[in-house]
């Protein structure tokens, strides 16, 4: 190479700003566990929103068309299944499982219940009593990011280079 111009990182930036960049890279699980706090909370919003997280309307449920309560709620299960775990130390995980464990998945994508013999037996929410070989459910999507979520995501990882930077600096 004839000439160059040679700049480092460390030139770029206020003075032990980058070594607190570095310190703040080096552990990411407070930066995944606020981004995990985000999801969780804009999931649970969701809930009473009866949105997906696209902003598509989710498909009233009887039990809500009659109580008027939002659909998926009923006794809370689901909902208050839901939350953020760490992922070691690289990512976090948003999902609903506890007591919701066995019936978390098929109100997300949707699809069918059939039994393994008789019949499946259920009140409605009407009252009416019914007994039937399977039973639809529409996907009511509450997992997953919205826009509203790609844009915090990021913001949150801001805050924390920032705040890093800036207690290095001090």
């Amino acid at each position: 190479m004839g000439v160059a111009f040679s700049l480092q990182l460390d030139d770029l930036a206020p003075r032990g700003a980058v070594a607190g960049w570095r310190q703040a890279l080096s552990d990411l699980r407070p930066m995944l566990a606020d981004i995990g706090a985000e999801l969780e909370s804009s999931t649970l919003n969701r809930f009473d929103s009866n949105l997906a997280p696209d902003g598509a309307p989710w498909k009233p449920s009887l039990h809500s068309q009659v109580t008027g309560m939002p659909t998926l709620v009923g006794e809370g299960n689901l909902r208050d299944s839901v939350h953020y775990v760490l992922d070691g130390d690289e990512a976090v995980e948003i999902g609903a499982g506890g007591v919701a464990r066995d019936y978390a998945a098929i109100h997300q994508v949707g699809g069918v219940i059939n039994t393994k013999g008789g019949a499946l037996a259920f009140t409605l929410a009407t009252g009416q009593f019914i007994r039937a070989k399977s039973v639809s459910l529409p996907a009511r999507p509450y997992l997953g990011l919205s826009s509203q979520d790609e844009a915090a995501i990021p913001q949150i990882a801001l805050e924390h280079l920032v705040r890093a930077a800036a207690v290095a600096v001090l």
